[in-house]
């Protein structure tokens, strides 16, 4: 299933489209997908994923909490440490603090800040 997600268009909570799925990062330890990696057109930003409806993948935040979130000029390949912190900070959700999320397509994006 999650291969489809690429290029899928993500709403927030409220229905605002966010933007397309660039990658997305599944946890190490369960193989589950994380993060996702959103383009909106004009920058990268990653953003927790915690729920999906038939044919849409709809985000527990809003639009603006990603608009303000930390800007991705160069994907990682596994997002960890201080950079997956400091994500689950600006977002409100829990990490554990030695986890990693391997990135599925390794997106090699930069977008002009």
């Amino acid at each position: 299933m999650v291969p489809s997600w690429f290029g899928t268009q993500v709403y927030d909570r409220d229905g605002v489209p966010v933007g397309a799925i660039a990658d997305v990062y599944c946890d190490e330890a369960t193989s589950r997908p994380a993060w996702l990696l959103v383009d909106d057109g004009a920058r990268l930003a990653l953003v927790p994923a915690r729920r999906s409806r038939r044919g849409a993948v709809v985000l527990a935040v809003e639009c603006a909490l990603v608009d303000d979130s930390p800007s991705v000029a160069r994907p990682p390949q596994v997002l960890a440490g201080e950079p997956l912190l400091r994500l689950a900070r600006h977002y409100g959700v829990r990490v554990d603090r030695f986890a990693a999320c391997g990135a599925l397509r390794g997106v090699q994006v930069a977008v002009a800040a």
